[in-house]
């Protein structure tokens, strides 16, 4: 296996590196120290070509100047929280009159700590960083540390660990979007995709949780078993950008069957945002091309979104000198 790091930009005086992980099979792992983000994912489809199978750009300045959180990590709190406001700290609105993925210059836009990290049968990169008391609101100086772990075996781990000194709100996620057809030449219409998931959080017109766990039988909501998303997405024409309260063994499939490529995902995370990317047609390129509607699919674990203000959601709420751990499990394989 094999760890390097090569220069990749500049961010407001700061060094920006590309971590390259190649495991012995030469499938690849790329993220840089920018928002912790991952840039590409490089594996074989059932033939044994390698190719990338995540959304990303192709040079830096494009991660800094468009905002569809390509492979970031995100955070202190994925997705919405109504109006800014959690008990009397008034957090940034930066949606219009709501808060979402932390707010500005925060996990996904700054530059992290980072290093190279070697262990018997992984290698990986540790980024660290410490979100200063009052940041977007917040309360607490909050120190986070997120691990990218790639093994022989395809696998990528991500491990999370965060420890405030004052009571405040954490709930990250990763947002890679993926399409396993290798290189986007493909869009993800001809995917599968499976969930052990119950439920789901019905959302309003702001996509804010309404608070109410829905049942997904008999629901386009509905993804216990494998279903393929062209038949998904005429379920439900707008698409998806819903949280799912995952059940059982916690477990996310999502299969290409013209490559072979299978992405598994475990995790310890309470739910899963799937975001189809329905209707995101854009004038940033993605392989060459311009961005368009179904080109990827985000699957974002953490736990349900807006949970501050929704008691019956698990609380995303972290006591002071207390060490909160995270993790989700990401594994390519193929048919």
């Amino acid at each position: 296996m094999d760890a390097h790091k090569r220069h990749y930009g500049w961010h407001e005086g700061q060094e920006v590196f590309e971590y390259v992980l190649t495991n012995d099979q030469q499938a690849v792992f790329r993220c840089i120290n920018y928002g912790a983000v991952v840039t590409k994912i490089e594996v074989p489809d059932q033939l044994g070509k390698i190719e990338n199978v995540v959304l990303g750009f192709n040079q830096f300045e494009d991660y800094v100047t468009d905002s569809p959180y390509f492979g970031a990590f995100v955070g202190r709190v994925a997705g919405r929280i109504a109006d800014g406001a959690w008990s009397d700290y008034q957090l940034t609105k930066n949606e219009r009159e709501h808060h979402i993925h932390g707010g500005n210059q925060t996990f996904s836009q700054v530059v992290w700590d980072s290093q190279l990290v070697k262990e018997q049968d992984k290698i990986g990169v540790s980024f660290s960083f410490v979100s200063p008391d009052g940041d977007n609101g917040y309360p607490g100086n909050l120190s986070v540390t997120v691990t990218y772990y790639w093994t022989n075996e395809n696998v990528w781990e991500m491990l999370i660990t965060a420890k405030s000194d004052q009571e405040t709100l954490f709930n990250p996620t990763n947002h890679t979007y993926f399409n396993l057809s290798g290189q986007t030449k493909r869009n993800v219409l001809n995917h599968t995709l499976q969930m052990e998931a119950a439920n789901y959080a019905e959302t309003n017109e702001s996509k804010l949780p309404t608070g109410r766990l829905l049942p997904v039988a008999q629901t386009a909501f509905d993804f216990r078993e494998p279903k393929k998303m062209d038949l998904a997405i005429q379920d439900r024409p707008v698409g998806f950008d819903t949280p799912f309260k995952l059940s059982g063994n916690k477990t996310i499939r999502l299969d290409d069957p013209d490559s072979g490529r299978i992405l598994k995902m475990e995790t310890n995370r309470e739910a899963v945002v799937v975001f189809s990317t329905t209707g995101m047609e854009e004038e940033y390129l993605v392989d060459g091309e311009k961005m368009s509607s179904h080109r990827g699919i985000a699957l974002e674990t953490q736990e349900l979104p807006d949970a501050i203000n929704h008691p019956q959601f698990c609380s995303i709420v972290i006591e002071p000198g207390k060490t909160y751990h995270y993790w989700t499990k990401y594994t390519f394989t193929t048919h």
